[in-house]
């Protein structure tokens, strides 16, 4: 597996660009807190500069700082039966990583470490810090993790690759790829989507939807490449519209109701 986010930042964590990196970052602030200083191991697909993980057991907890926009460690912890989604948080603070990571390491429970520390929590995007749950959506999509819903790896670069989609939230499903502009139920999706071809190919469509029922659905272009494909969404956002906000769209739907010309999504 290739490596992912392989450059240490300095203006962002200078204490990182010291030989050992992160791994050794940690273990500094341990000793200076008087905590075990037993070294973290490196998780594989990454930069050991970057990225760091122990094992208590089943449970694992990871310790990313991959994010080239602000300072930002990302942690991840699963539970003891190796289930992965057990608690997610976000700190620019690496002496607040080391306290939880100590805790841990003395057996602490789930409950009790997101207990104790508020800013974990059940999932990595409800872990974002408020103004970043787009851009970790994004972050996560491009790094593959399974802690988000993936879609089409190279369609997901393309995307992010025009400046004016990445305000949007990027929401895979079923084959599709939709930006929306709400990051929880009730979405909004007015941005056109992508709908897969076939052969690797995408069509471009914007689809019709309880907020917007006077736009009927249709595609705007068919059996393009990523690129393609992501400048066409690009070149078709509705005036007006995003960045995202976070939480449901607070705005009540229209009343549906049938428009000619109107085809299926």
């Amino acid at each position: 597996m290739p490596e992912r986010s392989s450059e240490v930042l300095p203006e962002l964590y200078p204490e990182l660009a010291a030989p050992g990196g992160l791994r050794e970052a940690l273990a500094r602030e341990a000793v200076r807190r008087g905590h075990c200083a037993e070294p973290l191991d490196p998780v594989e697909g990454y930069d050991p500069a970057v990225a760091a993980c122990c094992a208590r057991g089943k449970a694992r907890f990871a310790v990313y700082a991959t994010n080239a926009d602000e300072r930002e460690f990302r942690i991840e912890i699963s539970t003891n039966s190796g289930w992965p989604w057990g608690a997610f948080g976000s700190t620019g603070d690496l002496a607040v990583v080391d306290a939880i990571l100590h805790a841990w390491r003395e057996g602490a429970s789930i409950d009790q470490l997101r207990h104790e520390w508020t800013l974990l929590a059940a999932s990595p995007l409800k872990a974002a810090p408020p103004g970043m749950v787009v851009s970790t959506a994004w972050r996560l999509t491009l790094e593959r993790s399974p802690m988000i819903r993936l879609g089409d790896a190279e369609l997901a670069e393309a995307l992010h690759a025009q400046p004016a989609l990445r305000v949007f939230f990027p929401f895979p499903s079923h084959g599709e790829f939709s930006l929306l502009s709400s990051t929880a139920d009730p979405f909004y999706e007015e941005v056109p989507r992508a709908v897969p071809s076939g052969d690797g190919l995408w069509n471009v469509v914007l689809v019709r939807s309880l907020w917007s029922p006077h736009i009927p659905s249709r595609v705007l272009g068919s059996r393009l490449g990523a690129r393609e494909a992501a400048a066409l969404i690009a070149a078709n956002i509705p005036a007006g519209s995003g960045p995202a906000i976070e939480g449901g769209w607070p705005q009540p739907p229209a009343i549906m109701t049938p428009v000619l010309g109107d085809v299926d999504g």
